[in-house]
Formats: C-alpha cells, structure tokens, sequence
C-alpha cells in the first residue's frame, strides 16, 4: 500500500509540474557571438582599427522561436576630449524573423574617429520590445 501512495504522489506532482510548465513560454533565444571586422562578413576579426577604417559588428542570434529585434549601437569609453556613453545617430535597430545574424557597419566620420577606446553595444528584444539579451564588444582606434 505504501508504494501505491508513493507512485500516486510523483504522478501528481509529475502533473502539476507539466501543467505549470505549459503555462510558461521560456526562451533560450540568445546573442550567441560578437565579432569586430574590417569587413562585412566578419573574417579578419579584430578589436583594433584606424581611424578611417569602417568598424562592423556582426551579431549572431541562436535559439530564436520566432521574430527578435536587435539593437546595435557605438558608445565612447575613453577619448579624451568626449562624453564616455552612446554616440548619437550610431545605433541601428533591425528585424530577424528568428535566428540568424544582425550585421552593423559604423563608419567613420569625415575627419575620422578620434583615438581611443569604444565599444559596440548589443541589445536582443522580443517583439514586446522587452530587453532578452546583451553582448558588448570593445576596440581600440589607433
């Protein structure tokens, strides 16, 4: 008789569980990687670059269920002279249908970018536009 209980109490327990776990819609959707370039397709990775040269990002979203927006934007660390924080009109916001990859291209300036340390920010969001991931990648400009 005590094993009939026993069995009882796990298969309701094995059901409250299942029930709960209906009524949850948790995500694995992830920024999975983050690489610097000097090139759009992201094969001569770096943290290093001139002032003239063109900084890409490319985000690479795994496990996504369905559509993710992702965010990418330049911030100021340390350059003498400027605000640390994000540097306006460099932030991009685009629109996977799932997984896959958010590419960003920052380019330089006229005179280009001032010497010094900066980091590119990324953001995933659900389609509520609530924040599910971040990644960050920092690079020096020479």
């Amino acid at each position: 008789m005590r094993t009939a209980r026993g069995g009882l109490a796990v298969s309701l327990g094995v059901l409250v569980f299942a029930a709960l776990a209906c009524n949850f819609s948790a995500s694995t959707a992830n920024i999975s990687d983050l690489k610097l370039s000097k090139d759009k397709a992201a094969t001569q990775t770096t943290n290093s670059f001139a002032a003239t040269e063109t900084v890409y990002a490319v985000a690479t979203i795994s496990n996504a269920p369905g559509a993710v927006k992702v965010k990418g934007r330049l911030s100021i660390e340390d350059v003498e002279g400027e605000q640390a924080g994000p540097v306006p009109g460099l932030e991009t916001t685009l629109d996977l249908p799932g997984s896959g990859t958010a590419t960003y291209t920052f380019s330089p300036p006229s005179s280009g970018f001032p010497k010094g340390k900066y980091k590119v920010e990324v953001f995933m969001l659900n389609e509520n536009g609530e924040q599910k991931d971040q990644k960050s990648a920092s690079f020096t400009v020479n």
